[in-house]
């Protein structure tokens, strides 16, 4: 990739496919294996008033004033991106984020008769501006099939699609006038792979240092398939290979402080890319006797059916989701629900510092469908950290230790 930064966001109404398409354009860019290329979204939780707006769109907060919600909106949006996105394109070697929404849905959500869009973007004059903006146009009926799909919750703004497309086109129109914004309108009515290699071609068209002229397919996700080598216990990465790779990091002796290795292991295995990290935790499970069944056919995140057997053979199922982005307690507290089958328990993966961590869930009441309106407990919910995969390399370093010994 080129030395150049590049700042890409993608927009659209609820079900045009942003979540899916962003994580395909990532997995494309990403094929060379640079790691190069980071996925966020926003509203962005672990930013500043991040968790309000989320209870706000998830209506559990109803009373809030819409001039607040903008100005928590501007305050998440400035805050993301001091401490996310711009550390990350100003590093060296040319890198690139996908941002699954932006300023653009600001404008269209937060602005009104009494409040217009030019004080809107007015709050949001410092955040750093997008070299591309993408607006995924699909068809009303498109997006509402594929909403229901979801078999969630509706959140606060997921209705009314046909005024909400009007409004982005306003929004894309001003954009374009007052603030010289890049923004290139793509048909998303077709699958992920199709969409994305549009996306592809028009990057080349504006950066070609950035992309070769053949659009790029993967055949999988971010996890293998079901069947892949991976689920089927072939060319895996597991936690003994792990802990072989990074031997000289830990230098097992009885003078080293356990914790201090932890540490150090945590750290090295913080750089890895989340491909990576994603096979190490579904190893991580089998190491804590839980069975891996298969993938689950999730757009957002990568989920597998889990399954547990108790003493006295009682078999417990779970789900374990592999998380791409720090903090996403939206999609914990969506994807809880999807599957009331298999809601006994669920481990939870996400990159990050461990401190930054939310230790447990309330196990409150929630909706397991929403026509039939079926309701049951949260399930119990584990979140692995990166300090637990830390310490599990470890305890599979000390056994092979022992092991060879003898």
């Amino acid at each position: 990739m080129h030395e150049k930064s590049l700042f890409i966001v993608v927009e659209g109404l609820d079900g045009s496919g942003k979540t899916s398409v962003s994580r395909r354009l990532v997995d494309l860019l990403n094929s060379n294996d640079e790691d190069k290329v980071k996925l966020t979204f926003e509203p962005h939780d672990p930013s500043c008033a991040g968790l309000f707006i989320r209870q706000i769109l998830m209506k559990k907060i109803s009373r809030f004033s819409p001039r607040a919600l903008a100005l928590a909106f501007a305050a998440n949006r400035l805050d993301h991106c001091e401490r996310e996105i711009s550390p990350w394109l100003d590093a060296e070697g040319g890198n690139v984020v996908i941002c699954d929404r932006y300023y653009l849905s600001s404008i269209v959500y937060q602005s009104s008769d009494d409040f217009p869009a030019t004080d809107v973007l007015r709050l949001n004059e410092k955040a750093r501006k997008p070299d591309m903006i993408f607006f995924l146009n699909v068809s009303d009926e498109i997006c509402y099939e594929r909403m229901k799909i979801r078999d969630e919750e509706a959140e606060l703004f997921e209705q009314n699609l046909a005024e909400t497309r009007q409004k982005y086109h306003e929004a894309i129109t001003f954009l374009r006038k007052f603030n010289s914004d890049t923004i290139i309108e793509i048909d998303a009515s077709g699958e992920i792979d199709q969409v994305a290699n549009e996306m592809l071609e028009e990057i080349h068209k504006a950066y070609p240092e950035f992309l070769p002229h053949e659009s790029l397919v993967l055949e999988s996700g971010m996890i293998e398939e079901p069947g892949s080598p991976y689920l089927n216990g072939q060319g895996q990465f597991t936690l003994e290979h792990a802990a072989k790779e990074l031997s000289t990091v830990m230098e097992l002796s009885e003078l080293h402080d356990e914790q201090d290795l932890i540490r150090k292991i945590e750290k090295e295995v913080g750089s890895w890319h989340f491909r990576r990290l994603s096979k190490l935790f579904l190893d991580y499970l089998k190491f804590k006797d839980i069975s891996v069944k298969k993938k689950l056919p999730w757009a957002e995140v990568d989920a597998f059916e889990l399954e547990y057997t108790m003493p006295g053979g009682i078999l417990l199922r779970g789900i374990g989701l592999a998380i791409h982005e720090e903090q996403r307690y939206d999609l914990i507290m969506k994807k809880a629900a999807d599957t009331p089958e298999m809601s006994d328990f669920m481990f939870v993966f996400s990159p990050g510092p461990s401190k930054l961590v939310t230790p447990y869930y309330e196990r409150e009441k929630i909706v397991f469908n929403t026509e039939t309106r079926k309701e049951g407990l949260f399930p119990s919910t584990k979140l692995v950290t990166q300090r637990d995969i830390a310490t599990a390399i470890l305890r599979i370093r000390k056994v092979v230790e022992k092991a060879n010994r003898f």
